[in-house]
């Protein structure tokens, strides 16, 4: 039997990380052979390419931690509808991401490793989405064509989060806006693919404990 693949998804400073921390020693300190894999928005194989084309698509605003976040959703959505440019940088994401996926989750399936993956296709479509300013059914679509063959997790955990309460936690996030936009889209994303939901506005020990009961609860069917 394959070992178990955990998914955590949720808004910045919802703490998603820290869910995953204790997931990953509870399980490390019950013998498994567990590794904490961040698949989203880390640029491993085709960096200079893809940040190439970010500053051909975007210009002076490519990055949207660096300034007016509002500016750069704006010129986002503007240039998807121009194709050309944006539909390359797509594809080049795409491919980036699937190779990601193909070393990073199925070979180390394959080798026997649990894995507690932070941020999985999931998160890629709500940032697709928000970007592109659409919704539920970009979202159906996106996973039922471009995510289609991707490996699908034994458990997909929701650490749902007040938008204030997140604000609170982090200093870097650009705008509430850019979180506000994306908390609709990730609460579609539990509804439609069954996500166990964990409340991040909680006592630490009372989230972390329903994170690691709904983990270990996962990873022991794989021993039975």
């Amino acid at each position: 039997m394959k070992p178990k693949m955990i998914c955590f998804m949720g808004l910045d400073g919802s703490g998603k990380s820290t869910s995953i921390e204790y997931a990953y020693q509870h399980l490390k300190d019950a013998g498994y052979r567990v590794e904490v894999v961040r698949a989203a928005y880390v640029i491993k194989y085709l960096r200079p390419i893809i940040h190439l084309g970010k500053k051909l698509l975007m210009k002076h605003e490519s990055d949207p931690y660096g300034g007016d976040y509002k500016a750069y959703l704006e010129k986002m959505r503007k240039q998807s509808k121009k194709k050309g440019v944006y539909r390359v940088f797509s594809a080049l994401t795409t491919m980036e991401f699937k190779l990601q996926i193909f070393f990073s989750i199925t070979l180390k399936r394959l080798f026997g490793t649990t894995l507690l993956v932070d941020r999985y296709v999931y998160d890629n479509v709500v940032t697709y989405a928000t970007n592109l300013g659409l919704g539920e059914d970009y979202i159906k679509d996106t996973m039922e064509h471009k995510w289609k063959r991707a490996p699908k997790p034994d458990l997909l955990v929701y650490i749902k989060t007040p938008v204030d309460v997140c604000c609170s936690r982090k200093d870097d996030i650009p705008d509430p806006l850019y979180l506000e936009i994306r908390e609709p889209l990730y609460d579609k994303v539990a509804d439609l693919y069954g996500a166990t939901i964990i409340s991040g506005n909680q006592e630490l020990e009372n989230m972390t404990r329903e994170v690691v009961d709904a983990v270990m609860n996962c990873v022991k069917e794989c021993k039975q």
